[in-house]
Order: structure tokens, then C-alpha cells, then sequence
């Protein structure tokens, strides 16, 4: 089996347009992009939990709500993140819907498929017991090189500070043009690489039926990314600079 190489962003579409395969092994139930097919993925797809406590492996999160581990093989490093179950009424509710980690690869293709900077999907997993949904992984390449937009500060490079704003215009524009929006707008969730503005973290995104009800949405996120700026971590620079930008490109800007 030949090893993939890295995948430059330019060929990020043509890569998410690949067939998809499937892997069932036991309880588990698996699809993952052609691609980066490998003995090795295989390997994590027939047990992911064993990026959390294998050899080499390093935990980046854990909590009630998700947990993330980095992992390498076949060269290059990948992010496993897990979602667990709370209880058996969270599992009948996962009957009806596709469960968060095949969401986000779903939602991920999507993105990237409109032109947004997104994570780069590889695989999803589904876990099922008596017949239920249970726990799910999501696997998707790791962002190298990157530093996360929570850091900037109005003393901050303005070429940087300017490439991230641009990028959420940018973001939040495209999703209006087609009716989704990301749910959760604030700086954590974008990484910046010495190249791109990468949108992480797609748990809360949503695709919309109306442009009304899109409108909605994408007023939720200009409040969260302003509210970053205005109140939870004060930069008038930023705050400043981030309305300009939006009002140029038709938004509206929440009150405060």
C-alpha cells in the first residue's frame, strides 16, 4: 500500500470528492475517504479508543461533553475525537439523526466544498449496541504549525489580526450564500497557520430549510465573535476593526 503525502489545500476539494469507503468490524460501523485508505487506519478504525491509550498516543481534551487524542501513523498526525453517550434516552434520541461525529464529517465535506478552510476529514465511526447508536469518533487530519485566534490581542501582528477577520467575513458570507451557519463563532475555534484561517470545532454548525432562518443563525455568530471582543476578553482594536469589516460586507452588528 503506498503511503499518502500531505494534502495541499488547492486539492483540498478534489480529495473530499473521493469515493468513500466502508468498514464494518463487530460493534462498528466505519466510512472513511478512499484516500487515505491504509493497514493502519484500518487498524484505528477497528478500535479507535486506542489513540486515548495506545503507544505514542497524546490526550489533548477530555471532558463530559468530547475528548480529543493525537495520533501518527503512515507519516503524518491525525486527531481522533470521541463523543460519548449520557444516558439511554440520548441513545433512542441518536435513532433518528446521524450522530455528531458523521455530522461533522458531513459538514466538513460541505465546507470545504464551498470554498471555507475547514478540518480535513478522513474517517467516522458509529459504535452500536442492542441495536442503538452509541459512542462515535470523528478523525480528521491535525492542523500543524498553527496557533489559536484566542491569543491575538489588539498588540498583536496587524497583518495577522486583519487575515483572521478577513477569513470570518469571508466564512460567514459563504455560509449565508448557503444557508448554514456554524453555531459557535468565537476565536477558539479558528486556527491560524503561517498559509490559512482554518474554522475548527463544526459540533454546533447547522444547514438551514429558509434564508430567514439562516439570517437568524448567522446573527448568533457575529454576536458570539463580537462578544469575544467586546466583553469576555476585551480588545477594542479588534472589536473595532471586526465591525468595519462586517458592516462593509452588508452584515448587521449586535447592539453593545
Amino acid at each position: 500500500m503506498t503511503q499518502n503525502s500531505p494534502v495541499a489545500s488547492e486539492d483540498l476539494f478534489s480529495l473530499l470528492r473521493n469515493d468513500l469507503l466502508e468498514k464494518n468490524t463487530g460493534s462498528l460501523e466505519a466510512q472513511y475517504l478512499s484516500s487515505y485508505a491504509s493497514p493502519l487506519l484500518d487498524r484505528l478504525l477497528e478500535g479507535p479508543d486506542q489513540a486515548f491509550d495506545g503507544a505514542g498516543h497524546e490526550v489533548l481534551k477530555a471532558d463530559a461533553k468530547t475528548a480529543l487524542a493525537r495520533t501518527s501513523f503512515d507519516g503524518h498526525s491525525f486527531v481522533v475525537k470521541r463523543y460519548p453517550v449520557k444516558n439511554l434516552w440520548h441513545r433512542i434520541r441518536l435513532f433518528f439523526k446521524p450522530s455528531r461525529a458523521q455530522k461533522n464529517f458531513l459538514f466538513a465535506r460541505r465546507l470545504a466544498e464551498i470554498g471555507i478552510r475547514t478540518i480535513r476529514p478522513v474517517a467516522w465511526i458509529q459504535e452500536r449496541t442492542f441495536g442503538l447508536r452509541a459512542r462515535s469518533w470523528l478523525v480528521y487530519e491535525h492542523v500543524d504549525d498553527s496557533i489559536c485566534a484566542d491569543t491575538l490581542t489588539d498588540q498583536s501582528n496587524q497583518e495577522t489580526v486583519n487575515r483572521v477577520i478577513e477569513a470570518v467575513v469571508r466564512n460567514l458570507s459563504l455560509m449565508r450564500d448557503h444557508l448554514l451557519s456554524h453555531g459557535d463563532m468565537k476565536p477558539s475555534n479558528l486556527l491560524i497557520t503561517p498559509h490559512e484561517i482554518v474554522l475548527i470545532d463544526l459540533d454546533a454548525m447547522k444547514s438551514h430549510t429558509t434564508p430567514a432562518e439562516c439570517e437568524k443563525g448567522i446573527a448568533k455568530d457575529i454576536a458570539r465573535w463580537m462578544r469575544w471582543w467586546r466583553a469576555d476578553r476585551p480588545q477594542p482594536g479588534i472589536a473595532h476593526r471586526s465591525e468595519s469589516l462586517l458592516r462593509d460586507a452588508g452584515f448587521t452588528l449586535p447592539q453593545g
